[in-house]
């Protein structure tokens, strides 16, 4: 907080709507483990992805929505990059908070290579990357330095004062570099 004015700076990215794209780039390095110049490439990538198809003013401002987000994993980050995108709660009926965190935490299980991008509401309207899930909280690889929700703040179903962070899980993507089909786990 700045003594003179009373009010916070902002954070680089706090002003722009961008934590779809960056979870993107997130998501892949932390799969990949990828180089600083390898994540500048992707990032060049998605950049001019969305201004060949007139989509970089609306997603800066309005930010990348569940189908957009889709399409771009398909076709700017493809196989090459992450092998296996699944999107196993789409269509499906909201799970409850304990069915859908067993999900999370079976796929990521400590097997290397995995990561899932995660749809917030409530407190936080924002796409971010899981790294690890405990039993009580959600371990986070964030662009706005968000590192954890805690299992107690979190739902799947309407956020309140204390379940303030609500998970989306249609607008869940577990991505792999398994060659193999992830989409035989059984959630």
């Amino acid at each position: 907080m700045s003594a003179k004015s009373g009010l916070p700076p902002f954070q680089q990215g706090g002003l722009d709507s961008l934590c779809g794209l960056y979870s993107i780039i997130n998501a892949e390095r932390f799969i990949n483990h990828s180089s600083d110049d390898e994540t500048q490439q992707l990032f060049d990538d998605l950049i001019h992805y969305l201004a060949r198809h007139a989509l970089l003013s609306k997603f800066l401002v309005g930010g990348i929505l569940h189908n957009q987000m889709l399409v771009i994993l398909n076709k700017v980050v493809g196989k090459k990059r992450i092998a296996n995108v699944e999107i196993p709660w789409r269509g499906v009926p909201n799970p409850d908070l304990t069915t859908f965190w067993k999900s999370m935490q079976y796929f990521l299980d400590g097997t290397p290579h995995r990561a899932i991008i995660l749809g917030l509401d409530g407190y936080h309207d924002h796409w971010t990357v899981i790294e690890k899930i405990t039993s009580r909280s959600i371990l986070l690889y964030d662009s706005a330095l968000i590192k954890r929700l805690p299992r107690s703040s979190c739902t799947t179903a309407y956020d309140t004062w204390k379940r303030k962070h609500l998970l989306l899980p249609a607008q869940t993507y577990f991505l792999s570099n398994e060659l193999k089909d992830i989409s035989q786990y059984d959630y």
